[in-house]
């Protein structure tokens, strides 16, 4: 059990090793460096997600056919991961993060099982982080100075973690995790996009990513088109509009899917080293996942699992502060006093 470890809520594992974090302890080793420090709590940790669909609702005249997901789907497990992590103090030298991960095993008789982690405690500040030097400098001075960074930094880690055990733990499995299959600058080689596609090979998992939202405007049309049909279970191969933008792509499929007549579409992400083909992987899925409006259950309830609430935060501040004697600085919400309340 980590010393920052507050809690963690258990499962039935499918794997006694389906939760190894100890590979990342480095980030766990500053905590002590808090005693008796000035913090400043923060309470903004919500997060809002952006529509994939667009104002235009028919597909261009070069566009790509519309494909339909396979019509022989195979019963097979289904696992979801998702990871949250948000700010929770900051001293005069660093920050105070909280994290948490959660992956959600599934099937056709419904969920199966999961696992669940956290919240778990990270204070980064650029002494700890270069003393560890798992980070260029570079790196290290961007993530003490951008919150944003930093969470994703933390996200990333935990994220890979958990998705690397659930490929290892499973097989014959279809890996969901949460946003594009897409190497980070934050990624170390035992934590890369390529080592968990290695990994999903080894165990003949096929490895795909979800995401709600696209900034890209051809991904946008292509979705409302989908949107617009009277049927599911199709989908368009936008992997040349995604290219374009970003060439992180590497060799991995990019699809706009809509997975039954009045579902949402997604963009889904499918690894490179998957030897299946998206029709077939998409056909499984949706008979093997429950959907909420076209959305894997898995994956929506890994989000559910992995978010805070305004108490677990208050539960993480109440430790520290017991713990290692943090004198709090009285903070104003500058919104409230530059805005006022009308009511």
């Amino acid at each position: 059990m980590m010393s920052n470890q507050l809690s963690i809520i258990p499962g039935r594992a499918i794997s006694k090793n389906a939760y190894d974090l100890s590979e990342i302890n480095f980030l766990h080793s500053s905590l002590d460096k808090l005693s008796g420090k000035r913090v400043i709590f923060r309470s903004d940790f919500s997060k809002e997600s952006i529509q994939l669909q667009s104002f235009d609702s028919k597909l261009s005249a070069n566009a790509p056919e519309i494909r339909e997901f396979s019509s022989s789907p195979s019963e097979r497990i289904i696992a979801g991961i998702d990871s949250s992590c948000v700010l929770v103090g900051e001293t005069e030298d660093g920050s105070i993060y909280a994290g948490r991960v959660a992956t959600v095993f599934g099937s056709k008789n419904g969920i199966l099982t999961f696992c669940r982690q956290g919240p778990m405690i990270f204070y980064l500040n650029r002494e700890s982080l270069l003393e560890a030097g798992a980070l260029p400098k570079d790196k290290v001075n961007a993530i003490v100075s951008d919150v944003s960074l930093a969470e994703r930094f933390i996200r990333i880690y935990l994220e890979r973690t958990a998705q690397l055990n659930a490929a290892r733990s499973v097989s014959d499995a279809i890996v969901v995790v949460d946003g594009a299959l897409q190497r980070s600058s934050f990624e170390l080689r035992q934590f890369s996009m390529h080592e968990l596609q290695m990994s999903c090979a080894e165990g003949s998992n096929q490895l795909i990513g979800f995401s709600k939202g696209s900034s890209i405007k051809d991904v946008s049309n292509a979705a409302s088109a989908l949107g617009a049909l009277s049927k599911g279970s199709v989908y368009v191969d936008i992997t040349e509009a995604v290219r374009a933008f970003s060439h992180r792509v590497g060799g991995n499929k990019v699809v706009a899917a809509k997975f039954s007549a009045t579902a949402q579409v997604f963009r889904v992400d499918f690894s490179s080293h998957n030897a299946e083909d998206e029709s077939q992987i998409l056909a499984d899925l949706k008979y093997n996942d429950v959907r909420f409006r076209g959305y894997p259950e898995t994956l929506r309830l890994a989000h559910h699992m992995s978010v805070f609430d305004s108490s677990t935060i208050s539960s993480v501040r109440g430790y520290l502060s017991k713990r290692y004697g943090l004198v709090q600085v009285p903070s104003d919400d500058l919104r409230a006093t530059v805005l006022g309340k009308l009511v």
